[in-house]
């Protein structure tokens, strides 16, 4: 039904007298809104019976307290309900002339997976591994996306006649009396980028179709459907009117960009839809276009030949000539609020407000010698500058720089680089070294720089965000090093054969493998060498595995499934099995770790057993260790609902014992504190974006440490035991 249609109408046929004082607030229209839902279901043949059904909903309102929270979040929660249920009606509309052409599809069951901005999200399901995902247009209802991740699929590519006469009776079948309008001018293999995945990776011919008016093709108004080995038509995309638009003003800052260029992919993720173009010049090139919002707004654009090799860039100043072009034709008057800050090679650009940078809205373009623009990116989504915040609201850069060095800590690096050759940049000195950082989780580089952790200038505390693999040491309360094997070197537990891998297993996880499918395989590990890897398989195709050094034997990985999904032990007696886990495991040269990551148990999914995960690195008289970068040396998993340990994992690249820094004669924290602000300077800036598992608020003043454009990008470490910066 169109309850917003049906509202309107009993809004105009309600008494003047009975609704004239009444101002049609967000809530009371959420209010009415939900009443008409619930009187529907009553089987009430009209939205309302005359005024006296209005007159009701108002006298209750004269009466709600504002302030009553649950009433709040009640007519939320309705509101949400009624937007479900129009998104619902939306795809079910949208979905009908696919469902028309595909009948298969029929039987598919519809989930709504979420909605993005104006695109709703869908699933089409039969079961596992079985399903079509589509994304319909809020806004025009109109499907824009689909892919089908099919059964009975084929390597093999279908001839061009085949693919040609499945996609015309499938848009036949779609789209109905308007298929006249419409022309096919071209199809191919599809196109894969080198720096993207496909969203469905399949074996199988484009066709792409335009609509045509007086025997011309229409730029930018095109339909691209994909059909694989055996003749199914899997995908399905159109370019929309807001992404015309856009792709005319982009052939304007693009001369190269052609008139012919093809639809070859469509794509929605990332906060909008993505579009692979080939045939975008007369090079034969493919654009890979990447857009926010309605598809006005252009987030990125790659342009990619297969027979091109590395690309040679332009000239400094004339990448800057081409590129202010470019992006002066794409921003318009926007472009007069960005400043450059990228390095000698990079163009790189960053918002200014009020003369504060905009941390998150920057902007990079690559040229290359023929001065085409190959690459641009644009990070930041649409936001509103108005929600960014007086600078007169931040506390003073001294109270910042106050509470740095409250924070700054000491951290061991094993092998750190102190020097390099200056012409080939490789390392010529390396060993280990104690230093002061204001985060273990974070190297300091010199900008640009990632936002790991900020000092909040309205609060002027420091807040941490999680680094690689989800490292959260400086997110926790408490780092307590944890002793093994009684402080002492201790001994090592070691897997030549496959017998004694199964031995490991029923001794340590109480699982017999026998008569269970084996494989046995040797395989290099990268830095960690060559190791054996003992695989067994149950009958339900879930595998068993302990993986050991090659040469030394030494356990580096074991992995069994969970029990199953019940979640019954708690973090206190998983943790403690973790331990004891570690304590046989770890290298014997380790004799203390630090807790850095604790990961809650969830349901399982293909690429997690949902357990309980705990992460260490180590640790040596309290103080962390890190090796080249921040990460976890040791990951232990149990199981949530047994409490055993299924999972041990052995990340550590250095096995051999490192003598290690004294760490009391570490100089004077204020000294390391004040060296570390002389090359990494606190600035205020906005962030519209937190650090990295942040939930995204409203936009912030934040204090960051940045260095001058000398050290951009270079390692920037402060020397407890010298007090001064290296800089390799």
């Amino acid at each position: 039904m169109d309850v917003d249609k049906e509202f309107r109408q009993a809004v105009r046929g309600a008494s003047w007298q009975d609704v004239k004082d009444v101002r049609f607030t967000p809530e009371l229209e959420a209010r009415i809104l939900d009443q008409a839902v619930k009187r529907r279901k009553r089987n009430f043949r009209k939205l309302y019976t005359g005024a006296a059904a209005i007159a009701c909903v108002v006298a209750a309102f004269t009466v709600w307290n504002p302030g009553a929270s649950g009433l709040r979040e009640q007519w939320r929660q309705s509101a949400a309900a009624l937007s479900e249920k129009k998104d619902e009606a939306t795809l079910q509309k949208a979905l009908a002339p696919l469902l028309k052409a595909i009948p298969e599809l029929s039987s598919y069951r519809v989930e709504i997976k979420g909605t993005a901005g104006n695109v709703i999200n869908a699933l089409l399901r039969k079961q596992d591994g079985v399903y079509a995902k589509v994304a319909v247009n809020k806004n025009t209802g109109q499907l824009e996306v689909f892919k089908w991740s099919a059964e009975g699929g084929s390597e093999k590519i279908p001839s061009r006649q085949l693919a040609s006469e499945k996609a015309a009776a499938f848009l036949k079948a779609y789209l109905g009396k308007n298929f006249g309008q419409y022309q096919e001018m071209a199809a191919g293999e599809i196109v894969r980028s080198k720096s993207r995945f496909l969203d469905l990776d399949v074996e199988g011919l484009y066709v792409t179709y335009k609509q045509v008016e007086d025997n011309q093709a229409v730029p930018f108004t095109d339909i691209s459907v994909w059909v694989d080995g055996v003749g199914r038509i899997v995908s399905f995309g159109k370019v929309n009117e807001s992404e015309r638009v856009l792709l005319t003003k982009l052939q304007k800052a693009l001369p190269e960009l052609q008139d012919d260029a093809v639809l070859a992919n469509k794509e929605q993720g990332g906060g909008g839809y993505s579009l692979a173009l080939a045939n975008a010049d007369n090079q034969g090139s493919t654009a890979f276009i990447g857009m926010s919002g309605n598809g006005d707004m252009l987030r990125s654009y790659s342009l990619e030949n297969p027979k091109d090799g590395k690309t040679e860039r332009a000239p400094k100043s004339l990448a800057v000539e081409r590129a202010s072009q470019f992006l002066q034709s794409v921003l318009g008057d926007d472009w007069k609020q960005y400043r450059e800050t990228g390095t000698s090679t990079a163009l790189d650009y960053m918002r200014y407000y009020n003369g504060i940078p905009v941390w998150e809205d920057t902007l990079s373009v690559e040229v290359d010698k023929e001065g085409r623009v190959r690459y641009y990116n644009k990070r930041a989504d649409s936001y509103e500058l108005s929600a960014l915040p007086d600078q007169a609201t931040a506390i003073s850069k001294q109270e910042a720089e106050a509470e740095l060095m409250k924070n700054m800590k000491l951290r061991y690096a094993e092998h750190a680089v102190i020097k390099r050759d200056p012409q080939s940049r490789e390392a010529t000195e390396v060993r280990p070294i104690l230093e002061y950082t204001p985060a273990v989780g974070s190297m300091e580089i010199g900008q640009p720089r990632s936002l790991y952790w900020y000092i909040d200038a309205a609060t002027g505390k420091i807040q941490y965000g999680t680094g690689n693999n989800g490292f959260a040491y400086d997110q926790l309360a408490s780092h307590e090093p944890i002793t093994l094997h009684g402080g002492k070197p201790g001994s090592m537990v070691t897997v030549h054969t496959k017998e004694e891998a199964a031995g490991l297993l029923a001794n340590e996880m109480g699982v017999d493998v026998n008569g269970l499918p084996f494989r046995e395989r040797t395989e290099e590990n990268g830095p960690f060498g060559k190791e054996n890897v003992f695989t067994w398989e149950t009958k339900e195709g879930k595998r068993l595995e302990v993986q050991s050094n090659a040469e030394t034997g030494q356990v580096t990985e074991i992995s069994i499934p969970r029990a199953d999904a019940n979640q019954t032990v708690s973090q206190k007696e998983a943790f403690q099995e973790a331990v004891r886990m570690l304590e046989k495991y770890a290298d014997s040269t380790v004799t203390e770790v630090q807790v850095s990551q604790i990961v809650q148990p969830v349901e399982a999914n293909p690429v997690s057993s949902g357990s309980w995960a705990f992460e260490f690195i180590k640790s040596y008289e309290g103080v962390p260790v890190i090796e080249d970068d921040p990460d976890e040396a040791y990951v232990v998993e149990v199981d949530p609902a047994t409490g055993k340990a299924i999972g041990f994992s052995n990340r550590t690249q250095i096995r051999e014992e490192v003598a290690l820094p004294d760490k009391t004669r570490a100089v004077p924290v204020e000294k390391a504190a004040l060296e570390y602000l002389a090359h990494q300077p606190l600035q205020l800036v906005y962030t519209i974006e937190g650090v990295e598992g942040e939930e995204k608020g409203t936009p912030k003043l934040i204090y960051v440490p940045i260095s001058d454009k000398a050290y951009a990008g270079q390692l920037i470490r402060i020397d407890a035991i010298t007090g001064k910066a290296v800089i390799p």
